[in-house]
């Protein structure tokens, strides 16, 4: 963007229906906006059901977080 430029944000729809179940993980639609402005559907991940990994190691990430940064912090 140059200067004067606006980026207008247009809003994500979460669902609560339908869940579907993945091993490990429950996931519900968001609608959302792709980079050429076009909405479409994708599942997200609602809630752990199992551990999570990461590098080898059992990596429990936290569900919702305020910061990108806290996602990152282990749970228990």
């Amino acid at each position: 963007m140059t200067e004067g430029e606006y980026f207008q944000v247009k809003p994500i729809i979460f669902d609560n229906e339908p869940v579907i179940y993945t091993t490990g993980a429950f996931l519900k639609s968001m609608k959302v906006t792709d980079s050429e402005g076009k909405e479409i559907w994708i599942w997200y991940v609602s809630e752990f059901n199992e551990d999570s990994f990461k590098d080898g190691e059992i990596y429990n990430p936290q569900e919702f977080a305020n910061s990108k940064e806290n996602l990152l912090i282990k749970n228990g």
